[in-house]
This record gives C-alpha cells, sequence and structure tokens, in this order.
C-alpha cells in the first residue's frame, strides 16, 4: 500500500508542478505581455524617460544649431508627460484589434517647440512654425522606429498565435488542475498523514514555482537585455523598455509566490516535525 501510495503521489506531483508551470506562463502571457494597460502604467518609467531623452536630443541639438541654438537647449522641451503621452499611444496602436505593419502611430506635438522659440528669439510666426515641424519630425521618426519589420510583424504574428489568444483560458484551466492536484493530496494523505500531505503539497508547490523562477532569474542576473547587439538609439531604448517591463514585472511576481511557497512549506515542515515529537512522547 504504501509502494502505491509512493507511486501516485510522485505521478500527482509531477503534474501538480506541470500544471503550475502552465499557469504561471499563461498567466504572464494574459496579464503581463498581452496587457498593455499593465505596459501603459510600468513602462514608460523616469529612467525610460530621461534614455529617451537623450537619444531625441541628439537630432534635436543638430536642429538647434541650424536654428542658431545652443546643443542641448531643446532636451527640456520633450518633456517625461510628452514621452509618457506618447509611448502610450505607441502601446495603443501595438495592441489595437486591427493594428499592421506598420503601425499608424501620431505625429509628436510640436506646440513645446513653438512655445520655446518664441519665449527665447525673434523669429518670425513662420521662422517658428518650419523650426516646429522640423522638431516635432525629427522626434516622431525617431519614435517610429519601433516600426521596425523585423519586431513589428513578428511581434503582431505571436500575438494572433492560438497559444496567446487562448492564453486566459489556459491560465483558467492550468489554475484549476493545480486546486485539482490540491485535492487529490489532500484524499491521499488524510487522518493520520495529514500533516505529511501538507508537507508534500507546498513541497510540490514550491517546486513548480520554482522550474519557472529561476530560467526568469538568470535571465534578469545576467543581463540578456540589456546585451542585446542594436546601436543605441531610440529603437533600443524602447525595445529594452518593452522586454525590462515584461520581464521584471513577470520576476516580481514570482518572485512572491516562491517566497509564499517556501514560507508555508516551512510552517508545514515544523508541524509535521512537532507532531512527530508529539507521537513520540505518547508512546
Amino acid at each position: 500500500m504504501k509502494f502505491f501510495k509512493a507511486i501516485g503521489t510522485v505521478l500527482i506531483l509531477a503534474v501538480l508542478c506541470a500544471a503550475i508551470v502552465l499557469t504561471l506562463t499563461a498567466g504572464a502571457l494574459r496579464f503581463i505581455v498581452l496587457n498593455p494597460a499593465y505596459l501603459k502604467a510600468f513602462m514608460p518609467t523616469k529612467t525610460y524617460c530621461s534614455e529617451m531623452r537623450e537619444r531625441l536630443s541628439e537630432d534635436l541639438d543638430h536642429i538647434a544649431l541650424l536654428y542658431g541654438l545652443e546643443e542641448g537647449t531643446l532636451s527640456e522641451v520633450v518633456t517625461d508627460e510628452a514621452i509618457r503621452e506618447y509611448t502610450n499611444g505607441m502601446i495603443d496602436a501595438l495592441y489595437a484589434e486591427n493594428a499592421q505593419a506598420p503601425l499608424a502611430l501620431p505625429d509628436f506635438p510640436k506646440e513645446g517647440f513653438k512655445a520655446y522659440l518664441r519665449a527665447h528669439t525673434a523669429y518670425s510666426e513662420q521662422g517658428i512654425e518650419d523650426f516646429s515641424e522640423d522638431c516635432a519630425q525629427a522626434v516622431t521618426e525617431d519614435l517610429a522606429s519601433i516600426n521596425a519589420k523585423l519586431l513589428i510583424e513578428p511581434f503582431l504574428q505571436f500575438r494572433e498565435n492560438p497559444i496567446c489568444r487562448s492564453s486566459l483560458i489556459l491560465f483558467v484551466a492550468g489554475l484549476l488542475l493545480t486546486v485539482l492536484m490540491f485535492i487529490f493530496l489532500k484524499l491521499m494523505y488524510m487522518g493520520s498523514s495529514k500533516r505529511a500531505g501538507s508537507v508534500v503539497i507546498w513541497g510540490g508547490t514550491f517546486m513548480g514555482v520554482t522550474l519557472v523562477f529561476v530560467p526568469v532569474m538568470q535571465f534578469i542576473l545576467f543581463g540578456y537585455v540589456e546585451r542585446l547587439n542594436i546601436s543605441i538609439s531610440a529603437f533600443r531604448t524602447i525595445l529594452t523598455g518593452f522586454l525590462n517591463t515584461v520581464l521584471y514585472g513577470w520576476f516580481l511576481a514570482l518572485l512572491a509566490l516562491e517566497l509564499l511557497s517556501v514560507l508555508l512549506l516551512i510552517i508545514a515542515i515544523a508541524r509535521a516535525a512537532h507532531g512527530k515529537k508529539k507521537s513520540k512522547k505518547g508512546r
């Protein structure tokens, strides 16, 4: 009987780990990778905006010199708020239901450049209009570099993949299967072996979460995103910003689950050890 119980435990634990991996992977797809609300909330960070402004300033400095301004004077015109708004519009275009390559991206607003030149020079209205159009066009072209064929088309194909489109169903199915395996283990370890069952359940949960947590943690530790062989540009900032937002969001969620499973496993082990001591004293 103990032999069959051991074999059954191993099989159920294997299914439990697979179910947890399915749940976490499908959940990451549905709630992080394919969730524009998440990206709009966490992608345009202060660091992202500062790096983006630095990339955009390179072209703006060239225009500034043409109009008799000093280098770096236009960097303050491209505000964090403007970058966030444009990034959010870009994400909306990327996740639109009828999105096609190339994406129909909005033009960067030119009012800020108009206001700056009007306040700091004596240029005519026509000169101010030409200046603002040149600046807005330069920034728009840099930001529109996300339309690179090697990025947009594969992403849109990936988004239409049956697995991605069914990610919510897979998440729910994995979650239900995980709960079912919990129930099976509970029924298998009833009565006097109840505490041992808790150790098995949370031990299996810890193993399942670890199977996903470790590869994601290694991806972050070795800095694979920062190693992308792409020249420094606005395109690189957008791409790495997107990948880091997805990766770190997934990592933090997994870290929380890993710590929770470890805590519950330690409690289960402590209770099982305490119960064993009590039974020995009773004898």
